[in-house]
């Protein structure tokens, strides 16, 4: 009984003592980045997005094309001459033609460069969403390495009180023997045993879950058990939550609505372009079968001036755009206040119990420690012993479920505030 209480008080000192996550779980998470599907495939993404980028700026590089062309004409226009057979043909009918072509952008006013702040805009969104997602990532694995240990340390105490009932089978024994107890007695402390038994079947079938949803998320198997001696540090929460990555990701599709109205507006403006050609081709009098050398250059201007009202409807959509990821911001940081408000009532209510729950454990033990001297000098029925077990039991493992529940509110609050632990 003493081996079981040092358990329990050794678990939760040690974890009120320390205030950094322990190393294995940092390991694990690393891990997880390395190996977790959905975040590499995000990551690929922003390859993807990167070469957006620079596929935006290629439209302000030159274009030069080859190209070759045949054509059969019928009929074509002949001419004759006055006091001549001669037929003077102007056109060709078997046109050829094949040389090379440029295009380059001279001048558009901010319209490529609208372009390119949105490509850059975009793929710094998506690598917000990356980091945003490997932080749940970390957060999830967390998760699991605190349910890991709460069933570890559940486990230790129905082992503990799995000792504690062997040993009263065996007092009860000695009593029968004499004359002292009924079978009756010993009949309910071997059923009662069995029950602890099964429960901590449950408890490890539990844990051979997480451990699988461990190894799922970090793709290798817990190789040591894992150390329970810890708790979360308290953050200093800021007002403005910019430290939270569901913030920082609805900032960025702020930003990438702002690039959509600027390339909205660039679309109302010019551009102009330069154009040059040379090659072979036929049609150039006075022999227009022979293909002759020729070359030509000027320059394009395209001015926009009416279409429908389609310009203007997207710059609406654009601005409306806008209007929609603000108020998502706003949205997303009120419900952050919601649940830091929450998550600090729940770790000033753990904080509670946890206080009740140590009193409760010492007069638990207390009270077990005397039931258990009066049944053997025969003072107290096999009913007041078997009271007194079940009021530990139930001490012990209230006080395990509410450092949990501190531990996991404690976690989601470190989350809200964009706290990388693993660091």
């Amino acid at each position: 009984m003493k081996k079981l209480f040092f358990i329990i008080l050794t678990i939760a000192t040690v974890k009120a003592s320390a205030q950094q996550a322990p190393d294995d779980l940092k390991a694990l998470v690393k891990h997880s980045f390395d190996h977790f599907s959905e975040l590499k495939a995000m990551e690929t993404q922003a390859k993807i997005a990167a070469d957006k980028t620079t596929l935006a700026k290629a439209n302000r590089l030159p274009e030069v094309n080859g190209v070759a062309s045949y054509m059969h004409a019928y009929p074509v226009p002949k001419i004759a001459l006055p006091g001549s057979d001669f037929l003077f043909q102007p056109v060709p009918s078997e046109n050829v033609n094949a040389g090379v072509e440029a295009r380059q952008l001279l001048l558009d006013f901010g319209k490529s460069g609208s372009q390119i702040k949105q490509s850059q805009a975009e793929a710094s969104l998506l690598n917000m969403q990356t980091a945003e997602t490997r932080e749940k990532l970390a957060y999830q694995v967390a998760g699991v390495y605190l349910a890991i240990s709460f069933l570890q340390d559940n486990i230790a105490v129905q082992d503990a009180n799995i000792k504690l009932l062997e040993d009263t089978e065996t007092m009860v024994e000695n009593k029968l023997k004499h004359g002292d107890a009924i079978d009756l007695d010993l009949l309910n402390t071997r059923v009662k045993l069995e029950t602890y038994r099964n429960r901590k079947v449950d408890y490890q079938n539990s844990l051979q879950k997480q451990l699988a949803t461990l190894e799922y998320l970090t793709g290798e198997p817990l190789k040591d058990s894992i150390h329970s001696a810890f708790t979360w540090p308290t953050p200093s929460l800021e007002a403005s939550f910019e430290g939270n990555s569901a913030v920082k990701t609805a900032l960025e599709k702020e930003k990438v609505a702002e690039t959509g109205v600027e390339l909205a507006k660039s679309q109302y403006k010019p551009s102009l372009f330069a154009q040059a050609g040379t090659g072979y081709k036929n049609g150039f009098l006075p022999d227009v079968t022979t293909p002759k050398f020729n070359y030509n250059a000027g320059v394009s201007l395209s001015v926009p001036i009416f279409h429908g009202k389609k310009l203007r409807t997207q710059e609406h959509m654009a601005a409306t755009e806008v209007e929609v990821a603000k108020w998502n911001t706003q949205g997303i940081k009120d419900n952050i206040r919601k649940e830091v408000a929450q998550q600090q009532a729940d770790i000033a209510a753990s904080r509670e119990r946890l206080e009740t729950a140590e009193t409760l454990l010492q007069q638990a033990n207390r009270a077990l420690t005397l039931a258990q001297s009066r049944y053997r000098n025969g003072v107290i029925t096999y009913l007041d012993l078997q009271n007194a077990q079940t009021s530990l039991l139930e001490a012990e493992i209230s006080k395990i479920q509410y450092q949990y529940q501190l531990s996991v509110s404690s976690l989601a609050l470190l989350q809200l505030n964009g706290n990388e632990f693993w660091k």
